[in-house]
């Protein structure tokens, strides 16, 4: 028996231009949205720099970070963007320490910390990586608006490792939470829930937020999350 895990990754890989096309206009749309021309926006998991180029356009007068943990990807990176963003060669967790981490090789966007079930045979290589908070890595900005984190599943860690980011700055968040990745940091959708509700934020869809909609009940939330109908979400602090 296949395991629901399994079946969620085989769902995202065999709808993949539909589903990534959709997240990639949307978060596009949410970045016109959110940031101004001197906005600071912090990419997590930045990989290719897709989303990241995006914000260089659209606040140009901005402080940008990146951080990316393959260093193939990070010198690529550096040297594509390092003029106009900071481009940094870490992990984000909750802690800093040097940890492993699973570079798949010959699909990177599924690297993480941990090892998970792949649709298919990948070619997987340990390396050494270092870790550290976001708190750590930006204490001494002054300005941050939007967040991506992208993290194959441990975006609950970096979120804690935040904390005194988000409740300085309030930026709003996209990030990245479905079964087949999140449970394996043993992360489910309570967690995120409860998350932010302890920094007074409240959960969207992309679309929910960019049409205005009511923001998500923990039951919606959940019942996304186990269906894999959505896998990103917008965090966003609570209007009073």
């Amino acid at each position: 028996m296949v395991s629901e895990s399994v079946k969620s990754i085989v769902k995202k890989v065999i709808f993949p231009i539909t589903l990534n096309q959709k997240y990639d206009k949307q978060t596009k749309q949410i970045m016109k949205i959110v940031l101004e021309n001197n906005s600071t926006f912090i990419d997590v998991g930045c990989h290719k720099g897709e989303v990241l180029v995006n914000a260089i356009k659209l606040a140009p007068n901005g402080k940008h970070f990146a951080f990316e943990p393959i260093p193939s990807m990070y010198e690529k990176l550096n040297y594509k963007f390092g003029n106009s963003c900071e481009v940094r060669n870490f992990g984000l967790s909750d802690e800093s320490k040097i940890s492993s981490f699973q570079h798949v090789v010959s699909n990177p966007a599924f690297s993480g910390i941990k090892q998970r079930s792949y649709p298919k045979s990948e070619k997987i290589n340990t390396i050494e990586i270092q870790l550290d908070t976001l708190d750590n890595q930006v204490k001494d900005h002054d300005r941050v608006d939007l967040i991506k984190i992208d993290v194959e599943g441990g975006e609950l860690g970096v979120l804690k490792g935040a904390v005194n980011t988000i409740r300085k700055f309030h930026p709003v968040i996209v990030f990245e939470h479905g079964l087949g990745a999140s449970d394996y940091y043993n992360t489910g959708p309570l967690d995120v829930f409860e998350f932010f509700e302890k920094q007074n934020y409240r959960l969207f869809t992309l679309k929910g937020f960019i049409d205005n909609k009511e923001p998500l009940d923990l039951v919606s939330f959940q019942e996304m999350y186990s269906t894999n109908k959505e896998y990103y979400f917008l965090a966003k602090l609570k209007v009073l």
